[in-house]
């Protein structure tokens, strides 16, 4: 078994995928627009979503990142916050320097910073809508 993807409840996605693709490199798999009983499913008032499909076209199975809209748009979730129980993180390997400055003109935010034992250089960052989005440096250090 291996993880498919996460989903992304989001407020605007075309910003957010601005955010995965022109940040951190990911491609649009799949943009698509459904009307289902969404309200039943997953406890939204909207029967109307739109879904992009995040990923890797070269391993399009593992590691995608969904981002959903409604028609209706959800609710804002509560303010983030640090970490809780039920909180959120998406985890990329990354060339850091390069990307942290692109997330950053995006609209992130950056929320910490640490280098590991084995000398990988860590940041956390909120996209723009304050999801937890760790980045592990994959440069190695000398």
């Amino acid at each position: 078994m291996q993880l498919h993807h996460a989903v992304l409840f989001v407020r605007d996605a075309e910003r957010s995928v601005r955010f995965y693709c022109d940040g951190l490199g990911l491609t649009v798999l799949r943009d698509v627009e459904s009307d289902n009983d969404w309200p039943a499913l997953l406890g939204v008032e909207s029967k109307h979503l739109r879904a992009v499909i995040m990923g890797n076209p070269d391993d399009p199975n593992v590691g995608q990142v969904e981002v959903l809209t409604f028609a209706e748009p959800v609710p804002d979730g509560p303010s983030p916050s640090e970490p809780a129980i039920a909180t959120l993180m998406l985890s990329f390997h990354v060339h850091l320097d390069t990307v942290l400055p692109k997330l950053l003109e995006l609209g992130a935010t950056e929320f910490g910073r640490v280098t590991l034992d084995h000398g990988t250089r860590v940041v956390t960052v909120r996209d723009p809508d304050g999801i937890m989005v760790e980045l592990l440096d994959n440069e190695p250090r000398t």
